[in-house]
């Protein structure tokens, strides 16, 4: 009993180390909050209340050709509102170009876009003898792509009007040759839809700090821009073809080796992409079993290391709490480290939840850890040795 309470305590003692260099490395970056708002200084980029808004950033990005790719499977009941949402963008329509492509879907996506042809839309499909899967489309639709700006997304998003000015924006300003962008999920108040949204702050923390950081390769393929150059320097997917996912983090990788200190992450509440969340408990466990499958894959020590030290505290925890049960000894130190683990994380958690305005949803942080603990556990073991169907493909 003594040994695994000990091994608890040291686990979350490094768990501690890496919350207090993250946070840092947050506010290092100039990530404050103060009051109810939250302020991005150095950036060009000022939070009052609970708004953004662009303080020094020009919209210079206007005069930016962009080329949008999307890469669809059986995407028929969100066709409408993704390519409404694209049209209604504050951006000079000639300056646009949209790429969908289609990856073999067997149901109504092709008639849905149909309609839309009329207004600039490009629609093609994978062919036979060109690959399955999100790379193959994404691949297609850059090299048919006439500008260097790329602009990637997911079907199932909506964005902001100001959502293309931003990213545009960004790029020319920083020069990066990749734009990370903020993802969060659509906001519902169900229970499942909470504890999945708490779970994507924290992701879109790190993403935060990794991203600018370089440390950690981190972001997010609904809300990605790069350069076309870069993407064909890196040649493209080639090493990382063969894995169902990846198409984000792992070209992360690639593109921080080639031009490191050249990928951005954007603080601006108008680059926000909203998705949607998986409906069930099934399908949001399978995604992100498909997520922690590609773990194995990272070149980069740095988030192998933070991932092993992540999902071995929730191991820990999982584990005192079950051992608790039997012998109740066990209980006070599960429920010490939980409340430390939580402490340590809500500062962090909070500035990222404020961004997003979604600070409402950390009344549910505490009670929601110990689920956490489990899911981690459970999506990372999974993860590792087994293939998960998605979009009727076993990948």
């Amino acid at each position: 009993m003594i040994i695994l309470i000990a091994l608890g305590w040291f686990v979350l003692c490094l768990y501690g180390l890496l919350m207090t260099g993250s946070l840092y490395a947050m506010r290092s970056l100039g990530l404050k909050v103060e009051g109810l708002g939250l302020k991005v200084e150095g950036l060009g980029l000022k939070v009052e209340g609970l708004g953004m808004r662009v303080e020094g950033l020009e919209f210079r990005g206007l005069d930016e050709s962009v080329s949008i790719v999307i890469a669809m499977r059986n995407e028929a009941k969100h066709v409408d509102r993704l390519l409404q949402s694209i049209l209604s963008q504050d951006y000079p329509r000639e300056l646009v170009e949209i790429i969908l492509v289609d990856d073999h879907s067997d149901d109504d996506t092709a008639e849905k876009v149909k309609r839309f042809l009329s207004n600039g839309v490009q629609f093609i499909q994978l062919e036979a003898g060109e690959g399955l899967g999100k790379k193959a489309a994404i691949n297609k639709g850059i090299l048919v792509a006439k500008h260097d700006n790329i602009v990637l997304t997911d079907a199932d998003c909506v964005f902001n009007k100001n959502w293309l000015t931003s990213l545009v924006t960004y790029k020319k300003k920083t020069d990066a040759v990749m734009v990370v962008a903020p993802v969060m999920l659509k906001e519902n108040q169900k229970a499942l839809d909470i504890f999945q949204t708490l779970d994507f702050i924290s992701l879109q923390g790190m993403t935060m700090v990794g991203a600018n950081t370089g440390l950690l390769n981190m972001c997010n393929g609904a809300n990605l821009m790069y350069s076309k150059s870069a993407f064909l320097q890196v040649n493209g997917f080639e090493g990382i073809d063969h894995l169902a996912t990846g198409d984000d983090m792992l070209l992360m990788e690639k593109f921080n080796e080639a031009f490191p200190g050249r990928i951005r992450y954007c603080y601006d509440s108008d680059a926000i992409v909203e998705t949607a969340s998986p409906e069930t408990l099934k399908a949001f466990m399978l995604q992100r079993i498909r997520w922690a499958g590609k773990s194995t894959v990272y070149k980069s020590s740095t988030i192998k290391a933070t991932l092993l030290l992540v999902y071995l505290l929730n191991f820990m925890l999982c584990s005192l709490l079950v051992a608790s049960f039997f012998k109740k000894e066990f209980f006070m130190p599960w429920l010490a480290m939980t409340c430390i683990k939580t402490i340590l994380e809500l500062p962090f958690m909070y500035r990222v939840a404020v961004f997003f305005k979604r600070g409402q949803l950390l009344w549910w942080f505490l009670p929601m850890q110990p689920l956490h603990h489990a899911y981690i556990v459970l999506a990372g073991f999974f993860g590792l040795i087994g293939k998960v169907e998605w979009k009727g493909r076993r990948v």
